[in-house]
């Protein structure tokens, strides 16, 4: 990563790619930490009103972390969904838990937590599971006892199930549709925003069933997801193709954009959708094209969260994401972030004016291996009602069915403006007097026709002049060496 992360609440930071102490970096590919995710653990979540009808609510801990009760050896804890990860990791002792002889453990870029790995009863959205294996972490004052993490990514990127080789080793999620082959083998997620002052309500997750309001998912293009090559399997997550050059600007432009998956088989975009990660990350040149001309916008490094945007916060920012030729819009109150979210008071730019971070940010870590493009986190997820299909990523299935991703938008343009003049400008709409900076124009030759006509005379004139020159010279000394 370009920044350290501070040694706080290890186990709040587990989640989207992690690396195992056993397992060769190379042949899994480590997710990063997500950096904002250890300022709000799960004591201080707000558990806001969610959709009646089926699934588990969700506690949303300030668009920073979404959370759901389980309970593991008859006794209660609060864990952080996260389909960027697998296993479930527990901090303090799980009572009624069997040893299975074995350890495993996660790094940081500054220090790093392991444990045993046990089994116990799970209990979770209303499934049983007998002999779940987790990961116990000792609860200390980096690791909240109580808290823990869901991990809802596919078997291949599970360091217990390689450490265990059995079914008994498998995700939450695998043991469910292999004991409950009634159940669909799909699950939802429906994150809630905290500022939105429209819809009230935290979020939900469903195993196998959708929710009554959101049926229309349904109909929904089935978007397939994309594989890793069979040798970096431990870096298979839950990814999909964007549309070629897939996101709308601001200024209503589709912004243009390369692949880096080398063994993609298309110039198409890879993204990760990932319910763990707070901001999501995206290529440089994305980030700028949303952010880079706003008036007052600078891109700053800030402590805790590294390289990113910043904006004025009274500037409403219009984006647009296109999966399978459907639009999907992001919130404006999604596109930017008030800095006392992450415990900042205040951020300003050069010209003083109160400024918010830009979500979108710039990669803040290195990649070894390059597997995807984007990692679409909170802040482009709380715009979807998302359905992940397993397909054949179940273990035991010898069916072959190809796994999919379905998105319902679930953001309404016109409302998202009302409700960003009532959060970010205290009800009085002054979007009209903003605009966007003219892109700089070049001034390179090449960008001219005529400009470049000219140069090729003047070098062709030029040459003419030389060799014209070079005749003279060459005639004179001849009639000199005669004299």
């Amino acid at each position: 990563m370009g920044y350290l992360l501070p040694a706080l609440a290890y186990l709040i930071l587990l989640g989207s790619f992690v690396a195992a102490f056993h397992f060769d970096a190379k042949e899994h590919a480590p997710y990063p930490v997500d950096p904002l995710r250890h300022l709000h653990p799960a004591g201080q979540q707000l558990n806001l009103r969610a959709p009646k009808s089926k699934g588990v609510f969700l506690n949303n801990s300030v668009d920073l972390g979404y959370y759901v009760d389980i309970t593991l050896g008859g006794k209660p804890f609060t864990v952080l969904i996260d389909t960027g990860s697998s296993d479930l990791w527990i901090s303090g002792r799980v009572e009624n838990s069997t040893d299975t002889g074995t350890r495993s453990g996660v790094t940081y870029a500054v220090g790093g937590v392991e444990g045993p790995v046990k089994t116990a009863l799970l209990q979770f959205g209303g499934f049983t599971i007998p002999n779940q294996a987790f990961m116990e972490i000792p609860s200390d004052d980096k690791s909240k006892e109580g808290t823990g993490i869901i991990g809802l990514g596919p078997n291949s990127g599970s360091f217990i199930y390689r450490q265990l080789e059995s079914i008994t080793g498998a995700p939450v999620l695998d043991r469910i549709f292999h004991q409950n082959t009634t159940t669909p083998n799909y699950f939802t997620i429906l994150l809630g925003r905290d500022q939105d002052p429209t819809d009230f309500f935290s979020g939900s997750i469903t195993v196998g069933e959708i929710l009554d309001q959101y049926s229309d998912i349904l109909r929904e293009p089935k978007v397939q997801m994309t594989d890793v090559p069979s040798y970096q399997s431990g870096d298979q997550h839950l990814q999909i193709l964007l549309d070629k050059d897939g996101i709308i600007a601001p200024d209503g432009s589709r912004i243009s954009i390369q692949t880096s998956v080398k063994h993609a088989a298309t110039e198409q975009a890879t993204v990760v959708l990932d319910c763990g990660f707070s901001l999501p990350q995206v290529p440089r040149a994305v980030s700028d094209a949303i952010y880079g001309r706003f008036e007052g916008a600078e891109y700053v490094t800030i402590d805790k969260v590294g390289g990113t945007w910043i904006v004025p916060c009274d500037q409403e920012v219009n984006v647009t994401f296109l999966f399978s030729g459907k639009e999907y819009r992001i919130h404006p109150l999604d596109m930017t972030m008030e800095p006392h979210l992450i415990g900042l008071e205040s951020i300003k730019n050069s010209k003083g004016e109160r400024s918010c971070i830009g979500t979108f940010q710039p990669f803040s870590y290195s990649r070894d291996i390059i597997n995807y493009d984007m990692i679409l986190g909170m802040s482009f997820m709380r715009n979807v009602y998302t359905l992940f299909d397993y397909g054949d990523f179940v273990l035991g299935f010898n069916t072959t069915k190809d796994p999919y991703i379905q998105l319902l938008s679930i953001t309404n343009a016109t409302e998202a403006h009302s409700d960003f003049v009532t959060v970010r400008l205290g009800g009085l709409d002054t979007t009209g007097s903003k605009g966007l900076i003219e892109p700089k124009k070049t001034n390179s030759a090449s960008s001219n026709p005529r400009t470049v006509y000219y140069i090729i005379a003047g070098v062709v004139a030029f040459m003419i002049i030389l060799v014209a020159i070079y005749f003279i010279v060459r005639a004179r000394r001849r009639s000199a060496r005669r004299r």
